[in-house]
């Protein structure tokens, strides 16, 4: 385990891979439906094709922004607590949109083309995790961010908050990858001829980077040696 000092060089290091890995998820899963690379069917169009719109959203928002925003008090150390919060809270609100726009994306996407709705695992877990991050959010807000509630109901909500800021990450990592593997079913890379292998190969990659980033975000705030000190301990 990296202690003291060590652990508050090690963190940044740690930190840049981690958001490498982040970003490479978003721009692949932005390379889902680029019209450079794939037949015009693939292009993103809310119109005629909304589903090209529901991986990136939810890549970048319950993916990326999420889990910028959890190890956001980590982050941002020295930063004063309030300004923290309202960063927090700020950055959660803008995934929490984007997450919206792509659970927006796929109803309309499935009302177009009069497909049933909900019908697998990944589709539950999806709205699962959208509901839950919505009262995670509400929560939090008037936890922390509403001075009139007294300080002990923050200290004895504030372990339950970030147990399940933690579970809803992991569960939108899932349904991300439940997803990618449902839509990549029946595909492989042993079809001769194959038109579709450089697509399904970043799909792959995609993968391998979502979780990849989804392991570092959760070492990172399972590691003690990172956590925020108590304010008294920051200097101002």
């Amino acid at each position: 385990m990296i202690v003291g000092k060590n652990a508050n060089k090690a963190y940044p290091k740690l930190l840049i891979v981690c958001e490498i890995f982040g970003l490479l998820s978003v721009i692949l899963s932005g390379l889902f439906f680029d019209k450079k690379l794939y037949a015009s069917k693939y292009v993103y169009n809310w119109n005629t094709n909304p589903f090209s719109y529901h991986p990136l959203m939810m890549t970048l928002g319950l993916l990326f922004c999420y889990g910028n925003a959890i190890l956001l008090y980590r982050t941002l150390k020295s930063t004063p607590k309030l300004i923290a919060k309202i960063l927090h809270a700020s950055l959660l609100i803008v995934s929490l949109v984007l997450a919206i726009v792509g659970f927006v994306a796929i109803v309309r996407s499935k009302n177009l083309g009069k497909r049933p709705h909900f019908m697998s695992f990944h589709s539950w877990l999806g709205l699962t995790t959208l509901i839950l991050f919505a009262l995670q959010w509400i929560c939090g807000f008037i936890s922390f961010l509403v001075p009139q509630l007294s300080l002990n109901i923050r200290k004895a909500y504030m372990p339950s908050h970030r147990l399940w800021g933690k579970i809803i990450f992991l569960s939108a990592v899932v349904a991300i990858l439940t997803g990618l593997s449902e839509y990549g079913y029946g595909s492989s890379f042993f079809t001769a001829n194959d038109a579709e292998q450089d697509r399904r190969l970043i799909m792959n990659f995609f993968g391998v980077f979502t979780s990849l980033f989804s392991l570092f975000v959760i070492y990172l705030l399972s590691n003690s040696d990172y956590q925020r000190p108590p304010d008294e301990h920051i200097e101002k």
